[in-house]
């Protein structure tokens, strides 16, 4: 990633953040699950119309055999698929939405939190290298981790400050978290520089990771009644709109 760059996926988490702090008396559940529900819809949208295209086409040509079946591309999205359901076990389920403040006084629980957090955003930034990925593939999948950043960072900031007594602790961790996907990025030039794994798989993982979050907001944005309320339900439309139009406009 660019500078510039780097600089709107900090400020992405610091917007979240600065939005938990303003709100940690309030009752804000049902703005973060709108905000939830349209990132979500937007993420899904993004993996499904311009990533998972890229990354299969990708594998068509390397193989370069008609009717030949490749399931390389298919077993690495299944992989972080799998690695954002293990990271659901320590965050359980707070990316999306899944708050419950009143379960938040464990130390134990606080720092899986903050662990599983921060590992999937430095999943998130792994495969950010623009250096070594097409304009197509990277726009669509910057802009997608880009909005997911605010309700993921909002989530984290009120667990910590609703859980964590000294509020410079809460607010160095925060900070450390707001780097997490830069430093991700930088792993992820290291790892394609040194030819260790193949860049396009690193995207594959990467949307294994956000068809799950996806797919999860989007599920239980309907709630246990299974019903999805008018502003939840403009909010995906919302999100899965943009995609497309930006897939058309390519």
């Amino acid at each position: 990633m660019t500078l510039i760059q780097l600089i709107f996926i900090v400020l992405a988490s610091l917007a979240g953040i600065a939005a938990a702090w303003f709100l940690r008396n309030k009752t804000h559940s049902e703005l973060l699950s709108i905000l939830l529900s349209f990132s979500g819809a937007y993420l899904l949208g993004n993996v499904v119309l311009h990533l998972l295209p890229e990354i299969f086409a990708e594998s068509a040509t390397v193989t370069g055999v008609e009717h030949h079946h490749d399931y390389t591309a298919a077993i690495y999205i299944l992989i972080g698929f799998f690695i954002q359901l293990i990271i659901v076990q320590f965050t359980r389920g707070i990316e999306h939405g899944h708050l419950h403040l009143h379960e938040h006084q464990s130390k134990g629980y606080v720092a899986g939190v903050f662990f599983g957090l921060s590992f999937h955003a430095f999943m998130e930034g792994v495969p950010l290298a623009a250096s070594n990925m097409e304009a197509s593939q990277f726009q669509p999948l910057f802009t997608a981790i880009l909005v997911h950043k605010i309700p993921e960072a909002f989530a984290l900031a009120t667990v910590l400050f609703f859980s964590v007594r000294n509020k410079n602790n809460a607010y160095i961790l925060l900070a450390l978290f707001a780097i997490m996907t830069p430093l991700g990025s930088f792993a992820g030039e290291q790892l394609s520089s040194g030819n260790i794994l193949d860049f396009k798989w690193l995207i594959a993982i990467v949307c294994g990771s956000l068809i799950h979050i996806s797919t999860t907001i989007i599920f239980e944005a309907s709630g246990k009644a299974h019903k999805i309320g008018v502003y939840k339900f403009l909010a995906i439309l919302a999100g899965a709109g943009i995609a497309l139009i930006t897939a058309m406009l390519e």
